[in-house]
């Protein structure tokens, strides 16, 4: 107990000099931008008040708003298919919404009623205030509610980034709400603290620069939202394949982020990771696991994938080397068929 105690003393210390330090330079790289860009430029917003073409086009499913029933938090949501098909859950990450599945969801329908949402703080879906309320488990309560009052009591459930962290999560503490698990390019979190190392956690820069207030929100907005762009079509987070993110498809996602309240929101996902980390939320996964890794991830190097397979019982990996971070939207036809692959087993044990 004593060296548990120590241990979380000695992480915490870690987590606010990581916190100082990246926060001043995030702090003045800011100031560079603000200098560099001007009070005009870098203040611009483009008014969005509506949803852009591109997001409302029937091929991507009909829109709709679920209150859910736990914590009274209403969430946007996407679906296409019937209602008697099986369910198959999917849940975005950051800086993104829905629209980051619509190559998966077009592809699945024939077989599924597929789901994708936004998640709390984005887009038209509730944003709570408190930081606490971004919490991996209230989020993970989230997706149990969705999946139990869409009628179903199982899913395949498949997440991306911090989609892919709350659905670690939801598979934890709710198994028996997930048929299968899809995981794409974020790690186990208990393989996360397994494989970290000095080179990883200069990767996660960002982590510790989210934790100060006002001034990650302002670099994310500059020059109207400007980081978007930057973030899937240049070095070192871009796509591969930039040409399957138009600059149609990016609007859909400048308009999520020009929501009142959605980029404190999403930040708030990182500073509730670092405020109010659950440690006993490092539990093996017993549920069929497939995960699938671009391996051009700038921010999270691929030993995190090799980690994450000694904490699930029955579990595929599949890399793919020429594909960042973005995979699912990079190299869309291979995630397919990986993915379609995995659901028509009967069985992954080996």
């Amino acid at each position: 107990m004593e060296r548990s105690i120590g241990i979380k003393i000695l992480v915490l210390i870690g987590k606010l000099v990581l916190s100082c330090f990246y926060g001043t330079v995030g702090a003045v790289l800011a100031a560079l931008l603000f200098i560099q860009l001007g009070p005009r430029k870098f203040f611009r917003r483009v008014e969005r008040p509506k949803l852009p073409a591109q997001a409302t086009d029937p091929v991507h499913g009909q829109h709709d708003m679920i209150k859910l029933k736990s914590s009274g938090v209403s969430l946007h949501y996407v679906s296409k298919g019937s209602s008697d098909q099986p369910l198959m859950l999917f849940v975005h990450g950051f800086p993104e919404c829905w629209y980051t599945w619509r190559y998966q969801m077009k592809y699945f329908s024939k077989n599924y009623r597929v789901v994708a949402i936004d998640q709390r703080g984005y887009g038209l879906s509730s944003k709570p205030s408190e930081v606490s309320n971004y919490a991996a488990d209230k989020l993970a309560r989230d997706i149990a509610d969705i999946i139990e009052q869409l009628g179903y009591k199982s899913c395949v459930l498949v997440g991306h980034d911090w989609g892919a962290i709350i659905s670690w999560t939801c598979a934890m503490l709710y198994p028996k709400l997930i048929d299968k698990l899809i995981i794409l390019n974020v790690p186990h979190p208990a393989a996360f603290f397994d494989a970290i190392s000095f080179r990883q956690l200069r990767r996660s820069w960002y982590i510790f620069f989210y934790q100060i207030p006002f001034i990650p929100e302002l670099l994310f907005k500059s020059n109207d939202f400007q980081m978007l762009k930057t973030i899937f079509y240049t070095k070192p987070m871009g796509l591969v394949n930039q040409e399957n993110v138009t600059e149609d498809d990016l609007e859909v996602f400048n308009y999520t982020f020009s929501q009142k309240g959605t980029p404190t929101a999403a930040i708030n996902y990182y500073r509730a990771l670092v405020r109010h980390t659950r440690y006993d939320l490092q539990k093996r996964i017993d549920v069929p696991v497939l995960i699938i890794w671009g391996c051009q991830d700038a921010a999270l190097g691929e030993e995190l994938a090799d980690a994450s397979t000694n904490y699930c019982s029955d579990v595929r990996l599949k890399k793919i080397r020429n594909a960042s971070h973005w995979v699912q939207q990079d190299v869309p036809d291979e995630v397919n068929q990986y993915m379609e692959a995995f659901v028509n087993e009967s069985s992954t044990m080996k």
